[in-house]
């Protein structure tokens, strides 16, 4: 017989809803992080491709200027 099998049975009943009541906050603490990360990977890769986009504009812009400045 192990010690934290007989551990169990001493337990109150109300110290168990409290930790319940703490293991569902910090579930959703947990789901939350989660969200946050994935979120924050899609946003990254976002911001890469318009990053992309607007250095391209902006070398196009650049070339646009050199033929205006030329005629």
């Amino acid at each position: 017989m192990n010690v934290t099998d007989g551990l169990i049975y001493t337990i109150p009943q109300e110290l168990i809803g409290k930790f319940s009541g703490l293991l569902i906050v910090l579930q959703a603490l947990g789901w939350a992080i989660i969200f946050y990360i994935v979120f924050s990977v899609i946003n990254f890769i976002i911001n890469k491709k318009r990053h992309k986009e607007i250095m391209l504009i902006n070398k196009n812009l650049k070339e646009i200027k050199k033929i205006l400045q030329k005629k």
